[in-house]
């Protein structure tokens, strides 16, 4: 038992000091892990450290993928570095909760996005919004010569 123990604080005074090491500055990454993370190359050295050893990890995994899950992954890197920081707060956030939904529902909830993104995906898009109404709206009255 106190092995066990031992052996988890260790682990959490490693993670500790992971955490609050340096930023990583892009060059100094290794080729597979700048291949993994290429859609983050304009904003890597503003990430916070924590944020780079988190998506360090994960690019970590990259070379074991097949080349549809490559793109699957570059992809959704690409539309993450996209976001603004709100928009990203607000992706965890809903994350957060859906991870806090029972198993059982999860597939009801992911249908009832899928709907809703079909839906909104058929929805024309304006380029031009329209004007807002102030006043009372009249029709135009049609003179006889």
């Amino acid at each position: 038992m106190n092995r066990l123990l031992a052996a988890v604080v260790l682990c959490c005074a490693l993670n500790v000091q992971l955490a609050t090491a340096s930023p990583e500055p892009w060059l100094t990454l290794p080729p597979a892990e700048r291949e993994a993370l290429a859609p983050l190359y304009p904003l890597w050295n503003s990430l916070p450290e924590t944020q780079q050893h988190n998506l360090r990890r994960l690019a970590q995994h990259y070379p074991k993928l097949n080349r549809d899950e490559k793109n699957r992954f570059l992809s959704r890197l690409a539309t993450w570095a996209q976001l603004t920081p709100a928009q990203r707060q607000a992706a965890r956030e809903k994350y957060r909760a859906f991870s806090q939904v029972p198993a059982e529902k999860r597939e009801q909830v992911k249908l009832m996005i899928k709907q809703n993104q079909a839906i909104k995906a058929q929805q024309p898009i304006s380029a031009v919004a329209p004007a807002p109404v102030t006043g009372p709206v009249t029709a135009p009255v049609a003179t006889q010569p």
